[in-house]
């Protein structure tokens, strides 16, 4: 257990770089008043609005809460949403420095109606995706922009995450760009990506895709843990990365390593979870901050799995407090002496 206060007392001397699809996480709130006589829908009395980090800004978010230091590269649109979410982000300590504002797009944004009473938790109805696709390749500025501020304080930073959501920032120019680095450095460099795993398949450190998106780079349905540990090999021999972390949801994560062995752990309390919304960006946070304090990829993703544990419990878009993870590794690994 001392090795883990060990990385959890060192992670506020990492810094981080975080590149990619950054979104507003919208929230509109709502106390539930009666049935329409229009529809068979809820009207709801409206509550409170908030707007959150989300995509590529969670995975910052998550970092700064963890007190480490993150810079956060990435593109919004010229409109309310995107200068609440900079101001929020702002307001929570990430650096915003790296943001280039884009006159001709409008920032991606998340919006989830959440209702419920006074003294219940609030639960999502729907959700409302309001996301612009098209890639940056049509105005080189921006690209120019990214790839000069990546450049210009690379050096200060530990570790890069990778944030593809799909949204159309990083384009093929960039991730040209991110492979020369990828080379050209020695930057553990993560991958988070929704649609295009095998678009980076040159050979980054780790990648943390679900069951879905797993299934999905290889055209196949996993169903069964057998499906699960062959797709898993297959996998990180076509992206020809260091680690592939699968995470699966109620059947917790497994780890694989390049010479194609792997390690599967639970998940933890699991009769606990609530809310898995943005749990894959506190997965790759806190695993990359582990390594980057000198755990190995196993203590890494020990970590990075009580991590998870604890944001499934909370609502909404959560990150996790170092004391929270060390109260989480205090409970499994006494547990684990007991057994």
């Amino acid at each position: 257990m001392n090795k883990f206060v060990n990385f959890i007392n060192k992670i506020n001397k990492q810094e981080i770089m975080v590149v990619g699809d950054i979104i507003a996480d919208e929230f509109v709130i709502g106390r539930p008043e009666r049935l329409s006589r229009e529809a068979p829908v809820l009207i709801l009395h409206f509550a409170e609005k908030k707007i959150l980090p989300g995509g590529g800004a969670n995975a910052a978010n998550n970092i700064k809460s963890l007190n480490a230091g993150v810079k956060l590269v990435g593109i919004v649109g010229n409109d309310r949403a995107g200068y609440d979410l900079k101001t929020e982000l702002s307001k929570r300590g990430i650096n915003t420095d790296g943001i280039i504002i884009d006159n001709t797009r409008s920032t991606a944004v998340k919006t989830r109606i959440l209702a419920g009473g006074d003294q219940v938790v609030k639960q999502q109805v729907v959700r409302i995706d309001n996301i612009n696709r098209k890639a940056v390749k049509k105005d080189k500025k921006q690209e120019e922009k990214i790839i000069t501020y990546i450049k210009k304080n690379l050096n200060t930073v530990d570790a890069v995450i990778i944030s593809d959501y799909g949204n159309g920032v990083l384009s093929k120019n960039i991730k040209k760009f991110l492979l020369n680095l990828s080379e050209k450095n020695d930057k553990f460099i993560a991958l988070d990506s929704r649609y295009n795993l095998l678009d980076y398949a040159w050979g980054i450190n780790i990648a943390t895709p679900n069951l879905e998106e797993t299934g999905a780079a290889l055209n196949k349905k996993l169903r069964t843990d057998y499906d699960v540990i062959k797709a898993g090999k297959e996998l990180i021999g076509k992206l020809n990365s260091e680690y592939l972390l699968i995470t699966r949801g109620k059947d917790g994560m497994t780890l694989f390593t390049e010479s194609r062995d792997y390690i599967h752990f639970p998940v933890v309390n699991l009769s606990e979870v609530y809310d898995v919304t943005g749990a894959g960006d506190t997965v790759i946070s806190v695993f990359v901050l582990a390594i980057c304090t000198g755990a190995t990829a196993v203590e890494a993703m020990k970590m990075a799995n009580y991590a998870a544990g604890i944001v499934v419990r909370k609502s909404g878009v959560a990150t996790v407090k170092p004391a929270e993870i060390l109260q989480e590794v205090q409970k499994n690994e006494f547990q684990d002496t007991i057994d």
